[in-house]
């Protein structure tokens, strides 16, 4: 357990359609570092900008945007700490804010520049260990088609798929549709291939829904993934938590339950379902803080839900007895059951496969492997979170690990994988310059 006391940096927002969900979990993480660190807010606003101060650990700050809260910063790389962005060249005005010194950064962003490399090798030049996933872990599980290679490469199991760039869709948009149809039997789903909270996610059940769901799809990224629906099976995510090198752990397994915003039948879970419907709204109320602990605690199950039984409610099914629904803020807030009533035997290959692919991807912090399990039983993996809404804190508790201790272990992660990085070297002197020097002063290389 590291030492009490850190200053630790929280980064969340971004430039990012995840924008909003980042700032549930950033502040989440606030709230559960509180209890025995320094935590430091740094919110990276929709143009980019970086911004630090207390106010910014109020949920009600967020209904504008946060464009005034608290004082712009810099990263200064060369030092590895935030500066008032008034500061230029290293020289501090008479009168301004100082320095904030940071001993780790946590990031708790979702989405494009936050969860796919760019942040974290920022943090690799500052020299500052961070909470989250690795510059090369991050960048290939962001990406859905690279996630596939790498996982199929490792033996496990994924479903078909197949890719379209936004370039030949431009071409040839009946083209497009009509490859989709015959490679695969409809329904279909059509997903961005490096954006996550289902945003822009379409289920395809007829042919004519194939041209809507591509311009949205393409509105949002370059590269969209297709993937035959697998009908009659249920969703079930599992978190790991470790490093390269290190064994893995995995929690506890969910079900989340796919409400009406899903579509009927459709049984996959969507933004509104994730983000908007378990709490009754969403977040907590304007003004609270955003904490580990549940705003709508005593959140029940969908009307009609019975206990007993292990059929997917989505469709029509009850869940296991014993088994909770969550409701709440951020990606606890959605409906689930815990833990998820798929039966010993399927548990025990889930979490198996979770932590394989935990390794396969060279993650590190915690993250959270989705999984669909067919009618037949047969187990595909659908994705990996890297940095998952909430920290998947949700599924840890259940698991014997409070939030702050999670925090804790994620700190200690963060040190030891910089430890483990300081061992190799990366500056040596050779003699290069000295033997092209004497071979005659102002000759060209």
């Amino acid at each position: 357990m590291p030492k009490a006391g850190l200053r630790v940096g929280v980064a969340f927002g971004g430039r990012s359609v995840e924008h909003d969900v980042s700032i549930l979990t950033g502040l989440q993480a606030v709230e559960a570092l509180s209890e025995r660190h320094l935590p430091v807010p740094i919110y990276i606003d929709r143009t980019g900008a970086w911004r630090a101060g207390s106010e910014l650990r109020e949920l009600s700050s967020y209904r504008d945007g946060a464009s005034g809260a608290g004082q712009e910063v810099l990263l200064d790389i060369p030092r590895g700490r935030l500066l008032p962005s008034q500061e230029r060249g290293g020289l501090l005005r008479r009168g301004r804010a100082e320095p904030i010194e940071l001993d780790v950064v946590v990031l708790a962003t979702h989405g494009t520049e936050g969860e796919d490399g760019c942040l974290q090798g920022a943090l690799e030049l500052a020299g500052l260990p961070y909470v989250g996933p690795t510059v090369g872990a991050a960048a290939a599980a962001m990406d859905k088609l690279l996630t596939k290679a790498v996982l199929s490469t490792a033996g496990l199991p994924v479903a078909e798929w197949m890719a379209l760039r936004r370039e030949s869709f431009e071409r040839d948009p009946a083209g497009a549709a009509a490859a989709i149809e015959a490679r695969f039997e409809l329904p279909v789903y059509v997903k961005p291939a490096t954006l996550g909270s289902s945003v822009g996610v379409s289920r395809c059940a007829a042919a004519s829904d194939l041209a809507d769901a591509l311009t949205l799809c393409f509105e949002l990224d370059r590269v969209c993934l297709v993937e035959p629906a697998i009908e009659g099976g249920v969703e079930v995510n599992c978190s790991v938590l470790g490093r390269p090198g290190v064994e893995p752990r995995a929690s506890v397994c969910e079900q989340p339950i796919a409400g009406a915003s899903g579509g009927a039948g459709a049984g996959f879970l969507s933004f509104e379902d994730k983000y908007m419907n378990g709490g009754k709204g969403g977040g907590p109320a304007a003004g609270a803080k955003a904490g580990g602990a549940n705003p709508a605690a005593g959140g029940t199950p969908a009307a009609g839900a019975k206990a007993g039984g292990g059929a997917n409610p989505a469709a029509g099914g009850t869940p296991a007895a014993g088994a909770k629904v969550g409701g709440g803020a951020g990606m606890q807030g959605a409906q689930r059951l815990i833990p998820a009533p798929i039966g010993a035997e399927q548990t025990a290959e889930v979490r198996r496969l979770a932590c394989r692919a935990f390794e396969a991807l060279g993650c590190a912090g915690v993250s959270r492997v989705d999984f669909l399990i067919d009618a037949e039983g047969a187990i595909h993996i659908n994705e990996c979170n890297t940095i998952p809404g909430s920290f998947s804190f949700y599924l840890w508790e259940p698991s014997g690990l409070p939030f702050a201790d999670l925090m804790d272990e994620l700190i200690d992660l963060a040190f030891a994988e910089r430890s483990e990085k300081a061992r190799t070297t990366r500056v040596f002197e050779t003699s290069l310059l000295s033997e092209r020097a004497a071979a005659g002063a102002g000759s060209k290389v």
